[in-house]
């Protein structure tokens, strides 16, 4: 094969549990819970905690998460639904006698009600072994005392600290109103004391007591929509995930409002091509890659919006019929250039896998969307807030526009595979509207040509974006491929590191579980 990059890293392999994340701290904090008696429940959520606090651009209790749950001696996941609803005042009607085109980028107006923090609780009680005070126990101890800041996630930082908005974001982020450099000591006790307060008091504290009522201030002072009443209504929502099967596996995705169905339509069209005649690094395999991911995408955005006030073709897009009138609209010799959807209407994230000796296994994602979300913090209470409602269309006539409590389009998707009835592994990679298309590309690898989870996860990726047409191709990918994909009509942008998010994964094989951690973060695979 062509292709050799030594990334440093090695696939992981332990018998009794497995973290993969995008930081080593958070990593260690999962596999402290999983020593300490924990779940890979618990240690989901420990992790996902501890990077609310390392990685604070990226995620935290007020964005949005959605899991799946594998659980011993099951042959298919159990998935939950952690993200909000739009604010109760907002109309759109109102919007637009603002003279506003699109959603704004930041603000107040873009916040829709957190529900991480609120999943985080629920999986602990109802599936979890630890009390929520050990398993928050990691991030306080790093939000109070503080943690040296890395050189990814100090770059990282550097780049979205502009969009920091309010006096309370700027105090807490920056060091004399310049973002942290490699080495700096970071701290944030006042999310300390959020984390606490939910401990100690309930989750009332959060949806409904003092921390709801600061929340709520805080959006309202910048244009936004939120009410008390939106947040006490929330609720951690138990979906039923979406699959196909690829090749002879089962490939589980969240239902909508996530894009997960992005990635199965993908699949799906894929699997009408001879894959492993091609070699996995070959003009034809990118070129159907790429194709596939145009036709699936296409489907995605003229359909994916709240499952609870429109009816979204699901079953229609995720069939093997349709699938097939897709897959014959691809020509080896040329590209598509118009993509349209098939069925007529009627960035900053963190991605975590878990597991444990028991056999549970979790695929987890918890973001605020785009990096410091809406860029305004809680005062006296640490959170961030997610930027979700930019999200929405202010079209009256698409699914995903604006309406008061309404979920909005989600980019954020876990992701599982099964086999013989049993699981495969947990995967995921987060990066936005990448995440689908690198799903895809990534079952291909672990299925189409067997690639262990770090080999799968390495690979050099395409990115594909819908509203221009062009293409990234990740450095690693061979010049002559490249010429040969320009030849054909693919508008290539030019050779990059970036839009290719960062993934993890967690296989189980027989008596093991063997782990990878996207070289392109700062991440660590661990067991024990």
């Amino acid at each position: 094969m062509y292709w050799r990059r030594s990334t440093g890293r090695s696939n992981v392999l332990a018998k009794r549990g497995m973290i993969a994340t995008s930081q080593p701290l958070a990593a260690q904090a999962g596999l402290f819970i999983l020593h300490s008696g924990g779940n890979a429940i618990d240690a989901a959520i420990a992790t996902a905690a501890v990077l609310d606090v390392v990685e604070p651009f990226s995620t935290g209790c007020g964005g949005d998460a959605f899991a799946l749950i594998h659980l011993p001696g099951k042959s298919r996941p159990i998935s939950f639904n952690g993200s909000g609803r739009s604010g109760s005042l907002v109309t759109l009607e109102g919007i637009k006698k603002k003279g506003w085109k699109s959603m704004p980028t930041r603000g107040g107006p873009t916040v829709t009600v957190p529900g991480a923090m609120h999943l985080w609780w629920y999986l602990v009680d109802n599936y979890g072994s630890m009390d929520l005070k050990d398993v928050l126990a990691p991030a306080i101890h790093y939000a109070r005392n503080g943690f040296p800041v890395s050189h990814i996630i100090s770059e990282q930082w550097k780049i979205v600290a502009p969009a920091l908005r309010n006096a309370e974001a700027k105090r807490l982020f920056t060091i004399n109103g310049k973002p942290p450099v490699f080495g700096q000591t970071m701290e944030n006790p006042d999310l300390a004391d959020t984390f606490e307060s939910v401990c100690t008091d309930g989750i009332d504290q959060y949806y409904k007591g003092h921390i709801a009522k600061k929340i709520v201030e805080t959006v309202q002072e910048d244009g936004g929509f939120l009410t008390v009443e939106d947040l006490a209504l929330h609720q951690t929502v138990e979906t039923k995930p979406i699959s196909t099967n690829y090749q002879g596996f089962d490939v589980f995705e969240h239902p909508p409002n996530g894009q997960g169905f992005a990635a199965l339509s993908m699949l799906n069209i894929m699997q009408e091509f001879d894959f492993q005649s091609f070699p996995p690094l070959s003009k034809e395999r990118y070129h159907i890659m790429i194709e596939a991911k145009k036709l699936a995408y296409a489907d995605l955005y003229a359909h994916n919006s709240d499952p609870t006030q429109n009816d979204i073709p699901i079953n229609r897009i995720l069939s093997k019929e349709y699938s097939r009138e897709r897959a014959a609209k691809i020509e080896f010799s040329s590209v598509i250039e118009d993509v349209s959807p098939g069925i007529k209407l009627g960035d900053d994230t963190v991605y975590l896998v878990t597991a444990d000796n028991e056999g549970r296994a979790v695929s987890f994602i918890n973001s605020l969307y785009m990096g410091f979300g809406s860029g305004l913090v809680v005062p006296e209470t640490g959170i961030k807030l997610q930027n979700r409602g930019h999200l929405f269309s202010l079209d009256p006539n698409h699914p995903n526009c604006l309406a008061p409590r309404k979920l909005p389009f989600h980019t954020i998707i876990p992701g599982a595979v099964y086999h013989d009835n049993g699981l495969f592994g947990v995967f995921g990679i987060m990066g936005g509207a990448h995440q689908a298309q690198a799903h895809g590309q990534v079952v291909s690898n672990l299925i189409d040509y067997s690639m262990t989870p770090q080999q799968a996860l390495d690979f050099p990726r395409f990115h594909h974006d819908q509203k221009t047409n062009t293409v990234s191709l990740e450095n690693g990918i061979p010049a002559d491929i490249q010429g040969s994909l320009r030849k054909i009509g693919h508008k290539l942008t030019h050779e990059t590191m970036s839009n290719f998010g960062g993934g993890q994964a967690i296989l189980r094989k027989e008596g093991f579980w063997i782990a990878g951690s996207d070289y392109r973060k700062d991440g660590l695979a661990i067991g024990y």
